[in-house]
């Protein structure tokens, strides 16, 4: 599952005063895993939204100690935002910006 939705104002971390940014979500069964499936169906997404909302960036985020999620951030081109504490565990917020086509 992919969602793009836009973050909860009342949640921690954002980009923007007003928060409200779109937000990139995946989730996966187990069985999917490692081969490479969020990272194809992510950056599928992430061209579709730039297409339909040019130049808004897009955030995402994970805990820190999910390594595979931040791989896929990292492949994906999301840039570390901040790092706060949520749900009793560290958080990583980063942000994408889609490309110009000068890019």
């Amino acid at each position: 599952m992919i969602t793009l939705d836009r973050r909860d104002r009342e949640r921690k971390g954002h980009i923007r005063p007003e928060g409200g940014e779109p937000e990139l979500g995946y989730m996966f069964l187990p069985q999917a895993w490692g081969r490479g499936y969020a990272t194809e169906a992510c950056a599928a997404a992430l061209d579709w939204f730039a297409d339909t909302h040019p130049g808004e960036p897009v955030v995402l985020s994970t805990q820190t100690a999910n390594e595979a999620s931040m791989r896929v951030a990292a492949k994906l081109g999301f840039t570390e935002v901040e790092r706060f504490e949520d749900y009793g565990a560290e958080q990583w917020l980063g942000v994408w910006y889609p490309r110009t086509p000068s890019d």
